[in-house]
């Protein structure tokens, strides 16, 4: 017997248990530590429910979610995956200092832009995320994470160039890819001495 394509009021359903810490909109914590996730590509969210299932990903809540009984099912994954994917995205994500956006824009075109989009809006055909607009202290962590705790995950030409920067280089480029999809994201052009430049790597299919 076939069984039904799950309905996106079965994806609403299935994201209640997510709301306590995402939001009911999925637009994250106020602070920016909880990430959006509405509008978010699906396959990388079915991707995010499997691997932190797997333990794969370690986050203490986002387990205790993964795990339960209703993610033994695909279709449940796939249900709340796209329900999540068609809402609309954050409008006012939380933004860094704004300090040398322009060291960010450079070192998210050499580092970034192959696999997750010129505009951060990650790519339909892989599992590369959408992380224009994603909160900046959300992302800041995730850079430190793919290259210490997420090496299961992360791509290695991504850790390998995440390791080598600075951390007001990582600041920066936080910052700037918290403003993609803004006019702020190209208005700065202050710099900072002695800026690495950074090979471009090559397009992969991201997991992180």
């Amino acid at each position: 017997m076939a069984h039904a394509t799950p309905s996106k009021s079965d994806g609403s359903r299935l994201y209640a248990p997510c709301v306590v810490c995402h939001q009911p909109n999925a637009w994250g914590s106020t602070d920016g530590v909880i990430p959006n996730l509405a509008g978010q590509r699906k396959r990388y969210l079915e991707r995010q429910l499997t691997v932190f299932r797997s333990g794969a990903r370690d986050d203490t809540a986002m387990q205790i979610v993964a795990v339960h009984s209703t993610f033994r099912d695909p279709r449940n994954i796939v249900a709340v995956a796209n329900y999540l994917s068609g809402l609309d995205a954050n409008p006012s994500p939380v933004n860094g200092s704004g300090d040398h956006l322009r060291v960010g824009q450079e070192l998210y075109a050499h580092i970034c832009a192959a696999c997750h989009g010129d505009g951060g809006q990650g790519r339909p055909g892989n599992r590369a995320p959408r992380i224009g607009g994603q909160h900046y202290p959300y992302l800041r962590r995730q850079i430190e994470q793919a290259v210490d705790s997420h090496k299961e995950v992360a791509p290695p030409e991504m850790a390998s160039a995440l390791r080598s920067m600075r951390s007001p280089e990582k600041d920066a480029l936080a910052d700037y890819i918290s403003r993609l999809g803004s006019a702020d994201a190209l208005l700065e052009s202050n710099r900072l001495d002695g800026a690495a430049t950074y090979p471009s790597p090559q397009s992969h299919e991201a997991n992180w």
